[in-house]
């Protein structure tokens, strides 16, 4: 039988955090479960920034970096700040992060061309 609107609403559909080991920092971090409001400000960051060089590393941070009970550390006013910290790092979060939004590999390919 199919959910109805109510039950789907009402369900509980979202994993705790994630907790990463951050082999560049030597600490861990915890990310969000991303909502489909996560994943579409993602969308939105990517589509108004299409061909221009962009923080891609710092912004996914910023949507999914998140403390133990999932809320966020960061805000879009953090990301010039993140921007600003060790590429390796954020390349884990980063590849971590990917998976999480489910970005497809040609997603990143059209990235990575800008």
């Amino acid at each position: 039988m199919p959910l109805t609107a109510e039950e789907l609403l009402d369900l509980d559909d979202l994993r705790k955090p994630t907790k990463l080991a951050v082999r560049a920092w030597k600490r861990d971090v915890w990310l969000l479960d991303p909502t489909a409001d996560v994943r579409d400000d993602w969308e939105i960051f990517c589509t108004a920034n299409a061909n221009k060089r962009a923080s891609w590393r710092a912004k996914l941070a910023s949507l999914l970096v998140c403390d133990e009970d999932g809320k966020r550390l960061f805000s879009d006013a953090d990301i010039p700040r993140l921007g600003k910290k060790s590429a390796a790092a954020l390349h884990e979060i980063w590849q971590a992060g990917t998976k999480l939004l489910s970005v497809t590999d040609t997603e990143i390919e059209e990235l990575e061309k800008n």
